[in-house]
């Protein structure tokens, strides 16, 4: 796969405004004393877009300042919305993706229900294609290659008389 299909096939989120609303609120009202709320407004803004998630077809990528974190879809065992009363009003809510080891949570998400539907989707769709891809994988065979055709040259001595009964028993014993 080129660079250009895998970016065609991933998408980019951040944290939405909305989930800052109260921030962005109080900063606007503090820009009368001493432009605090000018500081204010950077500081939300620089929360808000600390983070910033890559969804792909097979993982998705948590970024910000200093890490990166990546959580294959396979590993995904539940997704769970988190949401408190304003973050429902405000159709905003944490998505928290649950694996074996640990949990990876996408604040602020913008229609976190619909998002959720979406990764559901995507885990399913994931999960289905390993299982066909192990499936289609050849299986080992049951003896090692070429072991039949040296079977079936001792078979062809022994009944033409060039190899005696023993010595054919005991050649035989190596292919069990």
């Amino acid at each position: 796969m080129t660079e250009k299909e895998s970016a065609s096939k991933s998408i980019t989120l951040g944290i939405s405004w909305k989930n800052h609303l109260l921030g962005y609120a109080l900063s606007i009202l503090l820009i009368p004393v001493f432009g605090l709320g000018l500081l204010g407004i950077f500081w939300v803004w620089k929360r808000q877009n600390r983070i910033s998630y890559w969804i792909t077809d097979h993982k998705i990528t948590s970024r910000d300042d200093q890490y990166q974190r990546n959580v294959d879809l396979l590993s995904i065992q539940k997704v769970e919305v988190q949401q408190n009363w304003l973050q429902k009003k405000m159709d905003v809510g944490d998505l928290k993706l649950h694996t074996a080891a640990s949990a990876m949570t996408l604040y602020g998400m913008e229609q976190p229900y619909q998002l959720k539907g979406v990764l559901q989707k995507a885990i399913a769709a994931e999960q289905k294609r390993h299982q066909q891809k192990e499936q289609a994988q050849p299986q080992e065979p049951e003896y090692d290659p070429g072991s039949m055709e040296k079977m079936d040259y001792l078979t062809g001595l022994w009944q033409q008389g060039l190899m005696s009964d023993e010595d054919f028993e005991e050649e035989r014993k190596h292919f069990e």
